[in-house]
């Protein structure tokens, strides 16, 4: 041991970063992580193991596929699945355990419909749904009962809503995307596409992926551009370009958080950012940190879908391939966060959520977030502590960081490490020195753990050993790794590891005891 002994804090922030090199990413941001998986950037600082997911109700939709698409409606949930015969079907699903309603007894979607959008709006104080499918005319339901569907069709003022695959609300007119066109109602009506009544089409230069109201006006994606409508009725509807070389490849992932739009172009996760100058926007690339996991992510999933959490002011985007397994199946967490640089996301990465369609909404003060996939439940997310009954595996791994001069050799003797969990935890902890190369001796994996309800400070470290005994506020914790004297080396990366139904907890910081050793 040296004469004298140094301490190393550091603040876990910044989220995952895979764009640097090694040395690079350990000296300029080493409490950032160079694998984040099933934790979350917290607003508060730190890493939070994710919630899991819990079924929303426990009978399975009827029908066979994937659900085609979800929405919370009038605090229940409809949902939409194939079936074994006929046109896919529209269910309202109660939460619980309570039996699902059909509401398609006389009213199908359209055949062979792969995906399925809702918006919810209100025209007259309540709220209502408009279902569109890419196939079939769109539907409107104002009620929880099958006789509450009705079905827009060309005798409503116009042939260009039949097989439309997107809708909004602007300006009090129901917009209906369908390829190029823009179709709105007459204003206040939400069955009244006659022209003589205010009613319109407006034709974009693209194919539309996606609509959202967003401020005083309507945004409208296209694969490879981007417009917006301003204006209030058909006498003053004016469309103009955001962008002529910047699109969305899939509208099931455009969300609005906190003031801003994100969305999946060809080149990543981006936001839309206005400017202080009214109508002037900024295009910016929020992923460049995680590019190449991005790029990997759009290449092997054939489905995407999206969600928020206002709470945590957090984007979800989710992948989907049915030649994928929920195990593998892949996502990214960005939180949004204020940096040196003004606003900005941190990401992590999720493992294990296989959601072919989600909807994430507010009421009353209560979000819920909702997702399906191919086993016809309807999953909540953000509840329980497992996902869907299978241990959460959850990884932290910070970037290989050299305390000081990456050419000194450092040896950890003592390791004190923060943490906020919320019950029993139970987690490996390890080192991994030199970038784990052949012939490196490494300290063995420590059990982090502890009882239900205890919060408080990891000590790792005593005089006799490089680990020894770990205590932990109201109660003493068993280490697995003592007398380790070889583990040391020029640079160092922490790693925890969690495969549990335990609740979350996060990882805030860590403060590292170490002699220094000669330069090599």
């Amino acid at each position: 041991m040296p004469d004298r002994l140094q301490t190393y804090p550091l603040e876990f922030k910044g989220g995952l970063i895979t764009n640097l090199s090694p040395l690079q990413h350990g000296a300029t941001a080493p409490g950032s992580a160079r694998v984040l998986t099933n934790f979350e950037p917290s607003i508060e600082g730190g890493y939070r193991r994710i919630k899991g997911f819990e079924k929303f109700n426990t009978n399975a939709v009827t029908g066979t596929g994937n659900l085609l698409g979800v929405v919370q409606f009038r605090g229940q949930v409809v949902t939409a699945r194939g079936q074994s015969s006929g046109n896919p079907h529209l269910y309202l699903v109660p939460s619980g355990s309570g039996s699902h309603v059909d509401l398609s007894t006389s009213i199908e979607l359209g055949p062979n419909a792969t995906k399925v959008r809702f918006l919810n709006y209100n025209f007259d104080g309540n709220e209502y749904l408009a279902i569109v499918d890419g196939i079939g005319y769109p539907l409107l339901l104002k009620g929880t009962t099958a006789g509450n569907l009705s079905k827009l069709t060309s005798s409503n003022g116009t042939t260009d809503i039949d097989g439309a695959s997107h809708v909004a609300v602007f300006k009090n007119h129901l917009i209906i995307g369908n390829d190029d066109k823009l179709v709105f109602s007459a204003p206040y009506e939400d069955d009244d596409f006659d022209p003589t009544n205010g009613a319109g089409t407006i034709r974009v230069g693209g194919d539309i992926t996606s609509l959202i109201a967003f401020r005083d006006q309507l945004v409208i994606f296209c694969e490879n551009k981007i417009f917006r409508l301003v204006g209030s009725s058909a006498a003053d509807f004016q469309l103009s370009p955001i962008a002529s070389d910047i699109g969305c490849v899939e509208g099931d992932t455009v969300q609005e958080v906190g003031g801003d739009i994100v969305f999946l172009s060809k080149d990543g996760i981006r936001t839309i950012s206005g400017t202080e100058k009214v109508g002037d926007f900024n295009l910016l690339s929020i992923s460049k940190v995680i590019q190449d996991r991005v790029k990997d992510f759009v290449s092997t999933h054939s489905d995407f879908s999206s969600v928020t959490i206002g709470s945590k002011t957090q984007y979800r985007i989710f992948g989907f391939s049915t030649s994928i397994t929920t195990s593998s199946s892949k996502g990214f967490i960005g939180t949004q966060v204020l940096g040196e640089g003004g606003v900005q996301f941190n990401w992590a990465e999720t493992n294990g959520i296989r959601a072919k369609v989600a909807h994430s909404s507010l009421r009353q003060g209560i979000e819920l977030v909702v997702f399906g996939e191919t086993d016809g439940f309807v999953y909540k997310m953000e509840s329980g502590n497992s996902f869907g009954g299978e241990n959460i595996v959850a990884n932290f791994s910070t970037p290989y960081f050299p305390i000081t001069d990456p050419r000194l050799r450092k040896t950890i003797y003592k390791a004190i490490i923060y943490t906020d969990p919320q019950g029993s935890l139970d987690v490996d902890f390890s080192l991994k020195f030199d970038l784990s190369e052949t012939g490196v001796i490494e300290p063995n994996v420590i059990n982090i753990e502890n009882t239900a309800g205890t919060t408080g400070v990891f000590l790792y470290g005593n005089s006799d050993s490089l680990y020894g005994t770990a205590l932990y506020s109201g109660g003493t914790l068993k280490s697995v790794f003592t007398k380790q004297t070889k583990g040391s080396g020029y640079i160092v990366s922490l790693q925890f590891v969690e495969d549990s139904t335990n609740p979350p907890y996060s990882f805030d910081a860590v403060s590292l005891e170490y002699g220094q050793y000669g330069r090599r």
